[in-house]
């Protein structure tokens, strides 16, 4: 697991994030001041800083400093619960994520892991092996079959998706998509839904509901990279977040997923329809998407759009949302 630099002035707060932390495998060194961070992250320089923005450690100057030195060091940003401008603090500061209190373990640990996969991506994954690169080129593990890795705990995702605690994945997304239009790499963004599923789980259970649908999440999950990010979005929808996936690879991976739906071992011969949304920003640093905005909300957007167009078609296909406006869908 990684090196977790914790910089925090409150012994009881630090005690907590400490213990979440370590649970969860990391190695954790915690100090109480700025001049003590700084003294580490020259001396030991850690996976990932998670620092206070409280008085005396700073988090935000910490943070600045470091990007300022040209450090790419992923940086998570600590904020009281009264804090209600976090989100743009923390991106105005340069940081790749932040936590609000209360601070829950599951979020704190799911925090931890999104940003050093999303760290790991920016650093190996110039071109995605979907658009023709091999995961072994990019530094991804393979499986057998072709398919990356996936380290993380699909039980903890599906439980952290379905809380409240969905509302810091949807801050992190945020803030990623605010990268990509800084750094000008494309992301994707893709709604997958289980096709007729109210029809075809009436006699159901509520368990037996949950249990599909987890194993829906399951098989996802093992159909992604390790850097992409699968979660439960609404009823029998499922969002995937591909970080530096361009158009080809994003529909690559969409029909991926939609192949492997039919072998859900609850609901044999399940289909799914796919709605793909992608930004590919140019030199001059605007997206592909409609409008010349990027943001999370209208990936989602038009995400949602292209999979009403699949479902309307029958479902069982991929729709892949214009790449601009006057574009047509292109639909697999």
């Amino acid at each position: 697991m990684a090196t977790v630099l914790l910089a925090e002035p409150s012994a009881p707060v630090a005690s907590a994030l400490r213990r979440y932390l370590e649970g969860a495998g990391h190695e954790v060194a915690w100090v109480g001041s700025a001049a003590e961070a700084r003294r580490l992250l020259e001396d030991r320089p850690p996976a990932v800083l998670v620092a206070s923005a409280s008085l005396p450690v700073d988090g935000e100057a910490l943070c600045q400093e470091l990007r300022q030195k040209g450090s790419r060091l992923p940086v998570l940003l600590v904020y009281p619960p009264d804090e209600e401008q976090a989100d743009p603090r923390a991106t105005q500061a340069g940081a790749d994520g932040c936590l609000v209190g209360p601070l829950k373990r599951g979020t704190v640990v799911t925090c931890v892991r999104l940003v050093l996969r999303l760290h790991e991506a920016g650093a190996g994954a110039q071109a995605p092996e979907d658009s023709g690169t091999p995961a072994s080129a990019v530094g991804i593990p393979a499986r057998p079959g072709g398919l990356p890795e996936r380290r993380a705990s699909r039980t903890d995702v599906f439980a952290v998706s379905t809380s409240p605690d969905f509302d810091f994945l949807k801050r992190l997304l945020l803030m990623e998509v605010k990268r990509s239009r800084r750094y000008r790499y494309p992301i994707s963004l893709l709604l997958v839904e289980v096709d007729r599923f109210t029809e075809h789980t009436l006699s159901l259970t509520p368990q037996a509901r949950t249990a599909l649908l987890a194993e829906a999440l399951g098989l996802l999950t093992a159909g992604v990279r390790d850097i992409d990010v699968v979660v439960p979005f609404a009823d029998s929808r499922f969002v995937a977040f591909l970080p530096h996936t361009p158009r080809s690879g994003a529909r690559v991976v969409a029909e991926r997923l939609r192949e492997r739906m039919p072998f859900l071992k609850a609901l044999p011969g399940a289909t799914a329809s796919v709605g793909v949304a992608v930004s590919e920003p140019t030199g001059g640093g605007k997206g592909l998407t409609q409008g010349a905005g990027l943001s999370f909300g209208g990936l989602l957007k038009e995400a949602g759009e292209a999979l009403r167009r699949a479902q309307m078609g029958g479902g069982d296909s991929v729709v892949v949302a214009p790449s601009g406006p006057g574009a047509g869908a292109q639909d697999g």
